[in-house]
């Protein structure tokens, strides 16, 4: 089985015009030894994938995703350090997007269901673009994770963000738990709290506005 990664960036567009997005497509394979989500993003900023580039095609953003129906990987307390926010604010303030060093963006986002997607990472950087006031994904740069076969992530391929408490919420219902990784290590598994972005950004807006 294959999985699919798009990174996905907005285009410069005239406010009045239809937005458009730019899509690079990649298929890189499940193996042993690049099993994992982690593995699939790590191909890409180890291997040939970023030289060679994948096909890049301009699209008009037709479904436009909420960035406040996203869902979030940890809770309001598990968020660290918002003083990073600020220069994220002001280098989308200024037209750009946040990406790594390795030239993937900072949001990665994974197919939990057909209408679903899951941040497991770029918090960050979600709330920086969400506090300048974007609105929807097609809005921000970001890099997708879809299974060829079936779309969505199995939550056993989902317990893999959750580290070594991986084994606690295989095969349960993965969308009750965060983790916290500033928390002692038997307090990391947490019930959720915020169910979406959109409830971590209320929780914290107060925080980075202050910032």
């Amino acid at each position: 089985m294959n999985r699919i990664v798009k990174i996905i960036s907005p285009q410069n567009i005239l406010p009045s015009d239809p937005p458009t997005i730019s899509i690079i497509t990649y298929i890189t394979p499940i193996t042993n030894s690049c099993f994992t989500i982690y593995d699939t993003v790590d191909s890409l900023k180890n291997k040939k994938f970023l030289n060679t580039k994948g096909e890049n095609i301009q699209y008009s953003a037709v479904e436009h995703i909420s960035l406040r129906n996203v869902l979030n990987i940890h809770n309001d307390s598990g968020i660290k350090d918002l003083l990073q926010i600020r220069p994220m604010v002001t280098k989308i303030q200024s037209g750009e997007d946040i990406f790594t060093s390795e030239g993937l963006p900072n949001i990665k986002l994974v197919r939990v269901n057909k209408n679903q997607w899951l941040l497991f990472d770029g918090h960050h950087s979600m709330l920086a673009y969400m506090q300048v006031g974007k609105k929807y994904l097609h809005e921000v740069a970001h890099l997708t994770v879809e299974n060829e076969d079936t779309d969505s992530a199995s939550s056993n391929e989902l317990s893999v963000f959750f580290g070594s408490h991986a084994n606690k919420i295989r095969n349960r219902e993965w969308k009750s738990y965060v983790i916290n990784w500033q928390a002692p290590i038997n307090e990391q598994l947490c019930s959720r709290i915020q169910k979406n972005m959109g409830e971590l950004y209320d929780a914290l807006a107060s925080k980075i506005d202050f910032c």
